[in-house]
């Protein structure tokens, strides 16, 4: 088969859909399969216009950015790429660049797939005028991708329910996967917590350093736990840790606070193996659809504490695979976490009923190719 991604990003740009759209792509194409990506040039500054990786055939296109990500317009569209192909996978109903191209290859006849994300999602942003203009292009993306798709795909079961209650049609749902090197990893907690000086019982946060994940929320839950438990905190990820550091310092709770920042994927392994648990304290549904981490700590047999936001409760449950809290609620995240650390048992238990529900690339990869040839 001759199948396309479309989405505004991709290698060497780095980040959660992106890395999806990749592992579609390779493992597509080891499967013998002629696999290509068209993507804008943002982010791929001195790269090729074309060229092939791991034997996916990327295409950048001139495009134009209105501020954000989403609002990438492809001011060109490689038609003679996509003229004979057998499936066009479009990545993100909410990416303006995915859609123009989606709507292109409508329009050749080819058969076209759209996995949907983050519906309403912005629905409960801070941002007042983002609340109002992101709903409403969001409700105008999302219906013209409906229109345009023939194989309508979601990410997350909270996604499937909102399409199909709110506008009434049907939608598979086909999650992300995990590397089966990541399921099938020795354990390597040790080696973390050698690597970083690690000491003692810890619970990890691993994801961007951002408002909306929560991690002031869980500092403040910090001051609770230390004065009932002896626990560490490690927060893991890319961007401006300087807020938290003085957070956690005028808190009184940065000595039994570790930010390694950004570790690499063998690092991560290590710390979730390491860990009481994986945390997850986000405030808004926006910033969790399909949070990859959980299915990481699930990889490792390890269980989550989560804030209800997203799509997560659709994933977590409560006292079955992981413990879900309220957000913005430091008094009930600090007591689910002290209550893994005082309850082994119930804490292996859920990491281990959690792996129950991990799926790997290739599983996912053939799930996929099983819905294209069914058309």
């Amino acid at each position: 088969m001759k199948i396309i991604h479309i989405f505004h990003h991709y290698w060497p740009v780095v980040g959660g859909l992106e890395n999806v759209v990749k592992a579609l792509a390779e493992g597509m194409a080891r499967l013998g399969h002629e696999v290509h990506v068209v993507t804008s040039n943002y982010g791929a500054e001195g790269r090729p216009r074309e060229e092939v990786i791991s034997g996916v055939h990327i295409h950048r296109v001139k495009s134009t950015r209105l501020g954000y990500p989403d609002l990438t317009y492809p001011i060109e569209v490689p038609r003679s790429v996509l003229r004979d192909a057998d499936v066009v996978h479009g990545h993100s109903q909410n990416s303006l660049f995915t859609v123009k191209v989606i709507e292109q290859a409508k329009k050749l006849n080819i058969i076209t797939a759209m996995h949907f994300m983050a519906v309403d999602a912005l629905k409960d942003h801070p941002s007042a005028l983002i609340r109002l203009l992101g709903s409403l292009y969001s409700d105008t993306m999302l219906k013209r991708a409906l229109s345009s798709a023939d194989i309508r795909l979601a990410r997350s079961l909270r996604d499937k329910e909102l399409i199909e209650s709110k506008l009434g049609v049907n939608v598979e749902y086909v999650p992300d996967g995990v590397p089966k090197w990541f399921v099938e990893h020795d354990h390597a907690g040790k080696s973390f917590r050698q690597k970083y000086g690690v000491d003692g019982d810890y619970v990890l946060y691993v994801g961007r350093l951002h408002p909306l994940k929560g991690i002031d929320v869980l500092l403040r839950a910090m001051r609770i736990v230390v004065s009932k438990v002896d626990l560490r905190l490690v927060i893991a990820g890319t961007g401006d840790k300087r807020p938290y550091v003085e957070l956690a310092r005028s808190l009184g709770v940065d000595k039994y606070v570790l930010f390694p920042g950004f570790i690499s994927e063998e690092d991560k392994v290590g710390a979730i193996d390491g860990s009481v648990c994986v945390v997850l304290p986000s405030i808004s549904d926006y910033v969790e659809v399909y949070p990859m981490v959980i299915s990481e700590a699930w990889a490792r047999s390890k269980p989550v504490i989560a804030s209800s936001v997203g799509g997560i409760p659709y994933r977590v449950k409560h006292m079955v695979n992981g413990l879900l809290v309220p957000p913005r609620d430091p008094k009930a995240l600090a007591e689910a976490m002290i209550a893994l650390v005082q309850d082994r048992e119930l804490s292996v238990r859920l990491g281990m009923e959690g792996r129950k529900s991990v799926f790997t690339w290739d599983e996912i990869v053939s799930k996929l190719l099983s819905i294209y040839t069914a058309r």
